[in-house]
């Protein structure tokens, strides 16, 4: 401790010039540039002209995206259309009335050839162009040819790599609305097909009832009916009566068996669309199983060929376990669209699917787990820039864990899903057989009572002779009424029946729009930047800040005579550089929050922290230079260069190359930008004491080196400035 304190004083502490020195050079430098004119524009030029560079760019950085309404992009339509379920279907001409009404890009609708020719000379940045069979590849989701629907995207990256990108955003936009359009076409003509079948369905308890009414009323009629032939002495009146009120019952189970004859083939249509629609559901969910068989399949194989990568492989680590995690995200897609349709044929009080929908709800929390897990160690990677055999295991055993439940969901099929929908097949065949069975035991009754009705008159003129006949065709008849009120009851009290009914009284466009769009995404912003030129102003501003000290370093000398010791010299002229930096950083930050409109969560704070910026790169610059001379400021600009790059001042760190990230923590952009971030979106205290803490550090760690080594580095390197001077090329 003692030796440490030593070297500290005998190196330091006892080469540091007296304030005297110090204040007569400062005062010296003020005085000359009061003096001298041209001086004195020189170095308010030398305070203003950063804060022009810092202003410039984020005003033009202010909102780009917000001007992408400017970028003209082509739209080519040769949709043919197709016919779906006697509708001609257009996807291609709703596509475009979509379009019509979308801001975001300049669509222009043009023809192929005047596409083709703006495209080459650079009035369209891209062209989209529907094909002639793109509704017609759409609906083939309905047949067995299954056929995915393309997009003719053309780019021009010539004419701009930005405005490429943008465009490809709107490409992919478009995309998404082609897959939203299509399956809420889809699910509400599916849905209202089912909705009309169980609609017709519907119909029949109010026709049952009448039925049973008119069937209740005849037995009521029969009743009379055979105490009066046990009473035949009496009055024939009122065998007339009855006869008269039996001929109207007669008519009205006539009208009734005709009801339900047309219903009975209504319903016959309507289920054999029922159980149409439950044949189309088993193949689509098998073949979208078999999809996420393979997804999960080929992020297996992936896994594997991980093992077999070198620890140092850190970038082709991430693009694998990248891609495993996309291929997790489509299987999860689409096992949610898989559940959604299975959903349809679970609502109301039926249970059939419930089981394989509550296995299948289960594994998509699992492909959700293993993404979250897959990210997680994509940031790992990232973090410690290698891989270890523990991180190649993680992802093996969570690939094959997966595979292992999907595959068994597959094997188990059968039993899951095409067992209960043969069920409900059976359940709708159950339902016609009964009402048929109605059907022929009440036609049974309508002639065996005409014939008993016609021969009335006769069996009132010998009584006696036919009574017995009269019994036995009477409980002959009430017999069949009595079967067919049982009949009825049963149809009445069928599960399936009012399942279906249940069904029908559902919304079916609140449906179709679930299935369109099952999830919604809610942002939380937690640090709220106003825009994209406020997000930028940290990076300019920073990057602004250190220009500005380099110009101070070039063009304004760092000796200030002969005169003065070395450290005389470094400490003297350190003085006037740091208060002129200082200026700058109060322009550049002052300017961006009242002329530019800049919004900071703490404006004092920007400012401070940007006055810390100054100091810290000050003290870097000016001690290169004045330790290095004109292999200083060769320095400074090659700090400058690589700290655009290795800062993150643009895109995420993580984004760019090796080296980047490696020297990301080593220079001063990345605190001083940081720092900024925080007082411009919101503080974090650890992350600005951090920050904070870094800068200071920075500039520390070069006031001490410019201490110890200028006078060395000077001595050393005066050949090698005689050289420079000589050459009349370099100071």
């Amino acid at each position: 401790m003692k030796k440490n304190t030593k070297f500290f004083e005998k190196h330091i502490i006892s080469k540091l010039p007296s304030i005297g020195v110090v204040r007569e050079i400062f005062y010296n430098d003020i005085k000359e540039i009061k003096r001298n004119r041209i001086v004195t524009i020189i170095v308010v030029g030398l305070t203003i002209i950063p804060s022009l560079y810092a202003w410039f760019n984020i005003e033009a950085f202010w909102d780009p995206y917000g001007n992408t309404k400017n970028l003209s992009v082509a739209v080519v339509n040769d949709d043919k259309g197709y016919q779906f379920k006697d509708q001609d279907l257009h996807f291609g001409d709703n596509l475009v009335e979509n379009l019509k009404n979308n801001k975001n890009l300049d669509w222009n609708f043009v023809s192929d050839k005047d596409a083709q020719k703006g495209i080459k000379t650079g009035k369209y940045y891209a062209i989209i162009k529907i094909p002639k069979d793109f509704t017609k590849n759409l609906t083939s989701i309905t047949r067995k040819d299954v056929k995915k629907a393309s997009i003719e995207y053309t780019t021009n990256e010539k004419t701009n790599a930005i405005a490429e990108k943008i465009t490809d955003q709107g490409a992919n936009k478009i995309q998404a609305k082609i897959s939203e359009i299509l399956i809420g076409t889809i699910s509400k003509s599916s849905l209202a097909a089912i909705g009309g079948t169980s609609s017709m369905i519907g119909d029949i308890n109010p026709k049952l009832d009448t039925m049973k009414t008119s069937l209740k009323n005849l037995d009521k009629q029969l009743v009379n009916l055979e105490k009066v032939t046990k009473n035949a002495k009496s009055s024939n009146e009122d065998m007339k009566k009855l006869l008269s009120s039996s001929n109207n019952t007669l008519v009205s189970i006539k009208t009734s068996l005709d009801n339900s004859r047309r219903l009975s083939s209504d319903i016959q249509s309507s289920l054999n669309q029922a159980n149409s629609d439950i044949n189309s559901v088993g193949p689509q969910v098998k073949t979208s199983l078999k999809s996420i068989s393979r997804l999960i399949n080929t992020s297996s194989s992936l896994a594997q060929s991980l093992g077999s990568l070198s620890s140092s492989s850190s970038q082709e680590a991430i693009r694998q376990v990248s891609k495993i995690k996309s291929n997790i995200d489509q299987a999860s897609s689409r096992l949610s669209n898989v559940i959604d349709l299975m959903n349809i044929f679970s609502t109301g009080n039926t249970n059939i699917l419930n089981a394989a929908i509550a296995r299948l709800n289960n594994h998509y929390s699992d492909l959700n787990n293993a993404s979250q897990k897959l990210s997680n160690i994509i940031d790992l990677i990232s973090r410690s820039n290698q891989i270890n055999s523990d991180l190649t295991d993680q992802v093996a055993s969570i690939t094959s864990d997966l595979n292992d439940k999907i595959n068994n969901i597959i094997l188990d099929y059968d039993d899951l899903i095409t067992g209960p929908l043969n069920k409900a097949k059976s359940s709708r065949s159950d339902i016609q057989r009964d009402l048929d069975s109605i059907i022929r035991s009440t036609e049974g009754i309508y002639p065996a009572t005409s014939n008993f009705i016609n021969n009335l008159d006769s069996m009132n003129k010998n009584i006696d002779s036919t009574l017995g006949t009269s019994q036995i065709s009477i409980d002959l008849l009430r017999s069949q009424i009595k079967d067919s009120l049982e009949m009825i009851d049963k149809l009445e009290n069928n599960k399936d029946l009012k399942t279906i009914n249940d069904v029908i009284k559902t919304n079916i466009l609140d449906r179709a729009d679930f299935i369109k769009k099952p999830v919604e995404i809610k942002e939380v912003r937690l640090y709220k930047m106003a825009n994209y030129g406020s997000a930028m102003a940290p990076f300019y501003s920073v990057l602004a800040t250190w220009v500005g000290a380099l110009i101070l370093c070039t063009l304004i000398s760092t000796d200030p005579g002969d005169k003065y010791k070395p450290l005389e010299k470094y400490y003297g002229r350190l003085t006037l550089f740091l208060i002129l930096s200082i200026i700058q950083s109060l322009i550049i930050s002052i300017g961006d929050l009242v002329l530019l409109g800049v919004t900071a969560a703490d404006p004092f704070l920007f400012i401070s922290i940007l006055m810390l910026c100054s100091v810290c790169f000050c003290c870097l610059i000016y001690t290169l230079v004045s330790v290095f001379k004109t292999v200083g400021k060769a320095l400074s600009m090659f700090l400058l260069v690589i700290q655009i790059g290795g800062s993150g001042g643009t895109f995420p760190i993580q984004m760019t190359p090796t080296f980047f990230k490696t020297i990301n923590s080593f220079i001063p952009f990345t605190y001083g930008i940081n720092a900024c971030r925080e007082a411009i979106g919101g503080v974090y205290p650890p992350n600005l004491y951090r920050d904070c803490a870094g800068l200071v550090v920075f500039a520390i760690i070069f006031i001490i080196f410019g201490t110890v080594s200028k006078d060395i580095i000077n001595r050393k390197l005066e050949p090698l400035s005689h050289r420079f001077e000589s050459s009349f090329l370099m100071e």
